[in-house]
């Protein structure tokens, strides 16, 4: 079953392979980014990442979808990572049994709005949060499964814009 679907521009590194690996007690996690499915170097990297017991899947957006599917009635317990809400969107509106969704990183870029050192937003993902939202997609920021999670409400997110 997928536990959590993470947003995390880095994807797969040391917080999440270990701590989170951990805490939900994978077994498999899936990766979905176009990019890295596409670039070897980035395939090894990632593989370097995980945790030696968990098995890794990395496929691009549109296979990962397909993917979900088989994980939610899987035994098996999955994390899927993608690297940013646009993708997460995608996932959440094809599974409409996924219902929670952790931003664990989205570092600064041009342009954006900052929650806290770790969760910086552009004016789309603000969009993408409120649509999330309005389904009663559960939207957190939690670095850490120890950190106090930050449950992205209306009035959060409006105070963003």
């Amino acid at each position: 079953m997928i536990k959590l679907v993470i947003v995390d521009d880095r994807l797969l590194h040391g917080r999440i392979a270990f701590y989170w690996s951990e805490y939900l007690k994978l077994d498999r996690i899936v990766v979905l980014n176009n990019e890295a499915s596409e670039d070897e170097f980035t395939k090894m990297i990632l593989g370097l990442a995980k945790p030696r017991d968990v098995l890794l899947e990395i496929e691009d957006i549109e296979s990962g979808k397909e993917s979900a599917k088989n994980h939610i009635t899987s035994e098996e317990n999955v994390l899927l990572i993608v690297g940013n809400l646009f993708d997460a969107k995608k996932i959440m509106d094809e599974h409409k049994s996924l219902n929670k969704i952790n931003i664990g990183g989205l570092r600064p870029r041009p342009n954006c709005k900052e929650l806290n050192e770790k969760a910086s937003f552009t004016v789309e993902d603000i969009t993408i949060i409120k649509k999330l939202l309005e389904r009663k997609i559960t939207v957190s920021v939690r670095t850490l499964p120890q950190d106090k999670a930050i449950i992205l409400t209306e009035e959060i997110v409006q105070s963003l814009t």
